[in-house]
């Protein structure tokens, strides 16, 4: 049985918590169509965004959804592998309507502060000065109410917390792009063919893409 945590920390809507009744985030739903495909058994475990880092690089969870764009250049592998891609994640450096034309650039983006999430891996971190926020609610609303200029947020999650907070933004220049997909540890490398055929199996039969249609009523 291989643990992991997701969709306990009440932030990362719309993929690791509820958007309504009928939906309870991209990766809650995805995940268990992945592990029943494959005849893998799993148990969840209750911890925070920051806890469950840990608690996955020390090997006490067996999995969990990450992208490999997100790993600082030139660090080592670790131990543990990543699956094939289940979709495709864009973060970006977000500002106010008014303020884009003062950071379309990247370069002047760096070296300034930078509104992120605690607990969350930023590969670039050492260019700008982190200001970390709870979670990404918190963290829209920080920029709408001007205590930071720049933040950096997943797409669909930013269009959803502009939403919900009632915040227009701009998004600036990418910060990463790439595919999310299941980082396993090598203990459970066994058992990544079972895994990477659930994943191909879902993505011909269009059943992932279904998923993450009932997301997409979000806009800036």
């Amino acid at each position: 049985m291989l643990k992991y945590n997701l969709g306990t920390s009440g932030s990362s809507v719309p993929y690791e918590n509820a958007v309504d009744a009928s939906r309870k985030g991209i990766l809650v739903e995805i995940l268990p169509l992945i592990m029943e495909r494959a005849g893998i058994k799993t148990e969840k475990v209750m911890l925070s965004t920051k806890r469950a880092m840990v608690a996955f690089n020390t090997g006490k969870l067996d999995f969990d959804f990450f992208s490999p764009g997100w790993l600082p250049e030139g660090e080592p592998q670790g131990d543990f592998t990543f699956s094939h891609s289940i979709l495709t994640v864009t973060e970006y450096f977000i500002t106010l309507p008014e303020k884009q034309h003062l950071y379309a650039d990247i370069e002047r983006i760096y070296g300034n502060p930078v509104g992120t999430i605690s607990g969350y891996v930023y590969f670039n971190d050492k260019r700008f000065d982190r200001l970390d926020f709870h979670s990404e609610s918190t963290l829209m609303q920080a920029l709408g109410k001007k205590r930071i200029d720049v933040i950096i947020m997943e797409e669909a999650a930013a269009r959803y917390w502009s939403a919900k907070h009632k915040v227009k933004i701009a998004l600036g220049p990418i910060h990463t792009q790439g595919s999310l997909a299941l980082r396993v540890h090598n203990r459970h490398k066994d058992k990544l063919s079972r895994i990477n055929n659930a994943i191909d199996y879902l993505q011909e039969t269009g059943q992932i893409q279904a998923i993450l249609d009932k997301y997409a009523d979000f806009s800036i």
